[in-house]
């Protein structure tokens, strides 16, 4: 059986394009998406880029395309599956 690496720059650029889509989709910009979250335009842009964003933000995306009951299914779904000292890091 073969595994694929995914590093987390892969995961933070996935998130970016599901932002920017979502975004797209409800026909916003980036100055009217970071208004309504109370965000700066810099920071829409960063995540959409897959750079370094804070989790705070990262769910205040998530909550806006009402994504965060998928999130906590997979985080629930992940705790179930692995004992918590599996895991020697993320890095």
């Amino acid at each position: 059986m073969v595994f694929e690496i995914v590093t987390i720059k892969d995961i933070k650029l996935s998130i970016g394009k599901i932002c920017r889509e979502k975004r797209e989709a409800q026909k916003l910009s980036r100055d009217e998406f970071a208004t309504l979250l109370n965000l700066s335009r810099n920071t829409i842009q960063n995540i959409e880029m897959g750079k370094n964003s804070t989790i705070d933000n990262l769910l205040k995306v998530a909550y806006h395309f009402d994504l965060l009951s998928q999130i906590h299914q997979g985080l629930q779904s992940l705790e179930k599956s692995q004992p918590s000292n599996s895991i020697s890091s993320y890095y």
